[in-house]
């Protein structure tokens, strides 16, 4: 679109076109951009709308953001009804900053330095949305269109009316100051516009890298906006994010062209410049930081937790109403426990589970994996001060069990208290609206006023705790297989605990039944505790906590940065150390006990702290098919990455776009 400036630019000298250049998001005149080689490409439309003067903004600022639109409408910028609603629903003045408001209703840029950013000029994002065709009936499941760079969010709320409330908009920024605000504008807006609320869908502001998206947003939409000059050598990746059948895409490409670029759902790609304007530039990482961000990505990916779904709202309904659990099988047969105890080969106690992994892992690490059993609540430094030293470490700070001790103790209380170890759904990347939380419902519970009395304990040594029948039946495969397979003790009120069972791990493992929630088991140690108590009785969900937590002694420090020393401390690098040595115990565990989760964490640990983990005993003593594990996953790693960087080399260029 050309403008009255555009026309008196073609008799600018050399100075005043050097400082028309530092101006950004602003249409650069045509005349001034274009070289004598390549006048011949400027299509004759542009040249008659620049001569015809019927289409030309009006300058100063529109007393409303009203009359702003309706010269927009008047110079046949808007074209459509839709796109002039949705520029009315989404006042420009509401979106900037409150320092620039009175800039607002300029048809001009507005540079907003306090957040090193652009708002461009309303023409701009009226000239993008009709090129981008965003229609609500654009498919059945509605449009899902992506706006890169969305700063204040007003181009994002803009295509979240136009795509309807079936469709998804999502703006992609890379500054966290402007995703906050961005959010809080269209939250804002869905507050005071009851027609923008019921009209469009919840529009989402993410903090992302359009070339080191997030797995899950490639292939994921129909059209996308770019709202900076991208290089012309890095629009291949902008393509990854349409879907396999076909999208659109509108980008300002360097130096100054606006293209629209096509791909269809036999692969085919087409270009084609409809403006020439000037941009401020995309922030386009290196190749290696696309690299790297691509194998973090995959890392997280691969060492992500899978998602065992909680039973106890219809577990709760059914101990109240007294419908019977059926009864669990394995292999077609009832099933008291899914893991058969098995004789350490140095003491011949009997053990939970996991067979011959005692004979791979060294008497130094059996403490962090078979917990003591004292007749009182567990003390975590008593317990850890009455472990055996490692044999080839001399006492004080460097023996096993100081380093444990530390390790321990620094992994519960940062995590815990900040809030890193994620359980299932908590904290993980919400998809509802920017910003919000929805409202949880008050946990159930089971009490005592809806059980009545307990009917049955279950005791050890030393000990007894008192439980209902019931809640063990419904909660429990081991319980249930017992009751329905009519075992001569399954009436018994009394149920005898395995010798080595805690009485902390067991009122863990009571908590969990009646709350659905691991909240008591506050440290690693415990979790290996609650873990054996788990294992035996067979309750997949509960082993599965017990998985998250272990899981994420190695990867909460692994996100903290490793090894990296602080200046004058040195009990991080003893933590380290700890850290490796349990880093093989933990692989050797998750193998032996098929926690597939736990398994792909170690292995991605002792892979990328290969040096450390495989100078600790407990490396040296991994079976042969654990070795081989560790080998497997180095190769996998590697071949990956290869494979990533032949990607890369072999990018073919675009089609030459058409004028």
């Amino acid at each position: 679109m050309a403008r009255p400036e555009q026309v008196e630019a073609f008799h600018m000298d050399s100075d005043e076109e050097e400082a028309a250049e530092m101006t950004d998001d602003e249409e650069v005149p045509l005349g001034r951009v274009r070289q004598a080689a390549n006048l011949n490409r400027l299509p004759l439309h542009h040249f008659l709308r620049l001569i015809a003067g019927g289409r030309m903004m009006e300058h100063g600022a529109a007393a409303t953001n009203e009359d702003l639109v309706q010269n927009l409408k008047r110079g046949g910028v808007i074209q459509s009804e839709r796109v002039h609603r949705a520029l009315q629903l989404c006042a420009r003045d509401l979106f900037v900053p409150a320092e620039h408001r009175e800039e607002a209703l300029l048809d001009a840029p507005i540079r907003v330095e306090s957040l090193d950013f652009n708002i461009s000029a309303p023409h701009m994002h009226a000239t993008c949305l009709e090129a981008l065709q965003l229609q609500p009936g654009h498919k059945a499941s509605g449009c899902d269109f992506l706006d890169v760079g969305s700063g204040c969010g007003v181009l994002t709320a803009c295509g979240a009316w136009l795509v309807g409330p079936l469709g998804a908009a999502v703006g992609f920024d890379v500054r966290r100051e402007a995703v906050s605000m961005g959010r809080d504008n269209v939250r804002r807006l869905t507050a005071d516009s009851a027609e923008f609320a019921s009209g469009a869908c919840p529009p989402r502001i993410e903090l992302q890298n359009v070339f080191m998206p997030s797995p899950r947003w490639l292939a994921h939409f129909d059209r996308v906006h770019v709202g900076a000059s991208c290089p012309p050598d890095r629009l291949g990746p902008l393509l990854s994010l349409l879907r396999p059948e076909g999208g659109l895409i509108v980008v300002p490409v360097a130096p100054n062209d606006l293209r629209v670029i096509t791909k269809k759902a036999n692969g085919a790609i087409t270009q084609k410049v409809i403006s020439q304007v000037r941009f401020s530039d995309l922030e386009v990482p290196t190749d290696a930081e696309v690299l790297l961000a691509t194998l973090r990505s995959e890392r997280r990916q691969r060492t992500a937790p899978g998602h065992q779904p909680s039973t106890f709202a219809q577990d709760v309904a059914a101990i109240v109403g007294g419908t019977p659990p059926p009864s669990p099988t394995l292999n077609g047969n009832a099933c008291a426990s899914s893991f058969i105890p098995s004789s350490s080969p140095s003491t011949g106690t009997r053990l939970p589970f996991w067979g011959a992994m005692w004979r791979a892992v060294p008497a130094s690490v059996l403490p962090l994996l078979l917990p003591v059993v004292p007749a009182r609540p567990i003390v975590v430094s008593q317990v850890i001060d009455g472990l055996p030293a490692t044999p080839q470490a001399s006492a004080g700070d460097k023996s096993w069990p100081h380093r444990l001790s530390k390790l321990f103790s620094s992994c519960s209380s940062g995590s815990a208290a900040s809030g890193e170890c994620l359980m299932e759904g908590e904290g993980a990347g919400s998809e509802g609206a920017p910003g919000s939380a929805p409202a949880s419902p008050p946990p159930l519970r089971l009490s005592s006023d809806e059980l009545g009395e307990p009917d049955c304990v279950l005791e050890g040594q030393g000990w007894s705790i008192p439980v209902h029948r019931a809640v063990l039946r419904q909660r429990c495969d081991h319980f249930r297989a017992r009751c329905g397979a009519g075992w001569a003790d399954a009436d018994s009120a009394k149920v005898l605990v395995p010798d080595h069972f805690s009485r902390q791990a067991v009122a863990s493992f009571l908590h969990y039944c009646y709350n659905d929630s691991l909240e008591q088991c506050s440290d690693p140690q415990e979790a290996v505790a609650v873990l054996h108590v788990a294992l035996f009785y067979a309750c997949p969900r509960l082993i599965h906590l017990c998985e998250l937590r272990l899981a994420h002694l190695l990867r909460g420090r692994d996100r903290r940065g490793g090894g990296k020393q602080p200046r004058g401390g040195g009990a991080v690098e003893s933590d380290e150390d700890g850290l490796a040595d349990a880093a093989a115990a933990l692989l050797a565990l998750a193998d032996e006990a098929g926690l597939s989760h736990l398994r792909a964490v170690a292995l991605d640990y002792i892979v990328h702290h290969y040096e450390a983990v495989a100078a600790t005993e407990s490396y040296q003593g991994l079976s042969r098919g654990q070795v081989a594990l560790v080998a497997q996953e180095a190769c996998r790693s590697h071949t990956h990455m290869v494979a990533h960087i032949r990607k890369m080399a072999d990018e073919q260029p675009l089609p030459e776009p058409l004028y």
